[in-house]
């Protein structure tokens, strides 16, 4: 009788998946138990990732070892400068990538302090720590250029949100989100339009890949009940409780959370990736989703067509988006897997 386990066995499989972790990459993910930070987690692990992820309590978030995070550690962000300098400087040694997916829940001034100081100290961790690249999900509600009209396509370069608008007109989190981008950019020598214009700042600096998504869609991983703002808003949405009284003459840009998971890692994973990535799968006329809705789950009733000329879609230039090789699913595998999770959670 052979002394060896087969290679099938039980022991061999688990030395087999040690020996590929000890040997694969290493990422921090910060927000690991959020929607998109969880599904980040879940796509890293399924390219051979170790993952960290940081929670706010790992004793309530032992699902996101199940969607693929190794290790739990406990981690509070405040407005506060600094606030989280030390917990980092204890987890990211040892890192090749930190992805940034926390949030704020307060709509105030107070989420510009948040948003803005909490990424500067992750940047300024990566650096002290070496990690090589740092990815922070921020939003497309920083890439809105006043006066840009729907019919010129939209770069990540040249279209910047005004924050004096945005904090001018209570837009407190688009604003953080827009200046978040700016100070993460200049704390590692670049401007605006992604060039070095410090080369003292650059010098040693991580790379920075910024993910700017707009109305996110699809399957939530954490248990229990429908969370968040998009998905909810959803729910009410096939019930007839919510945009029931006419379709809008308007358009919504979207991406299914998986593919926007998938750019996230692949930014990590893109040696030349660097600046900002539109973290959209397309954009559409809501006369076109709630259509797709339709489709996806027919008692869904479409409510009445606005009248006249259909307004024109903002269009988009993808070119960088596509530089990082990601498909992307259509709007109706979107919607058709959307109703399909809220069955799965009894929401519909």
């Amino acid at each position: 009788v052979s002394q060896f386990p087969s290679l099938g066995s039980p022991a061999i499989l688990r030395a087999s998946r040690l020996a590929a972790q000890a040997m694969s990459k290493k990422a921090v993910v910060l927000g690991a138990s959020g929607y998109v930070g969880s599904h980040v987690v879940s796509t890293l692990a399924s390219r051979g990732w170790t993952v960290t992820g940081t929670v706010r309590n790992p004793d309530t978030a032992a699902w996101v070892k199940e969607a693929g995070a190794a290790e739990l550690k406990p981690l509070t962000m405040a407005p506060e400068p600094g606030s989280c300098d030390a917990a980092l400087d204890a987890i990211l040694p040892g890192h090749d990538a930190v992805f940034f997916c926390s949030g704020f829940e307060v709509m105030d001034p107070s989420t510009i302090d948040f948003m803005v100081n909490n990424a500067v100290s992750v940047v300024r961790a990566a650096r002290r720590h070496k990690v090589g690249v740092v990815v922070l999900s921020s939003s497309g509600g920083s890439t809105n250029k006043p006066g840009h009209p729907n019919e010129l396509p939209k770069n990540e370069i040249a279209n910047w949100s005004d924050p004096e608008v945005q904090k001018a007109n209570g837009r407190w989190s688009p604003a953080a989100k827009t200046l978040m981008e700016i100070n993460a950019l200049q704390e590692v020598g670049r401007n605006q339009a992604n060039e070095v214009v410090d080369a003292a700042a650059a010098e040693g600096a991580p790379r920075l890949c910024i993910m700017n998504p707009n109305l996110i869609l699809g399957p939530q991983l954490a248990p229990g009940a429908i969370s968040g703002n998009s998905l909810p808003w959803m729910v009410a949405i096939l019930k007839g409780q919510r945009m029931n009284d006419k379709i809008p003459n308007d358009s919504m840009s979207t991406i299914d959370v998986r593919d926007l998971a998938a750019l996230n890692v692949a930014c990590a994973e893109t040696p030349g990736a660097s600046g900002r990535y539109f973290g959209i799968s397309g954009a559409w006329r809501w006369e076109e989703i709630l259509t797709a809705l339709n489709k996806a789950y027919p008692e869904f009733k479409v409510p009445p067509r606005f009248e006249g000329e259909a307004a024109i879609a903002t269009q988009f230039d993808f070119s960088r988006r596509e530089s990082l090789g990601v498909p992307m699913r259509t709007l109706q595998e979107t919607c058709d897997d959307l109703v399909a999770f809220f069955k799965t959670r009894g929401a519909l």
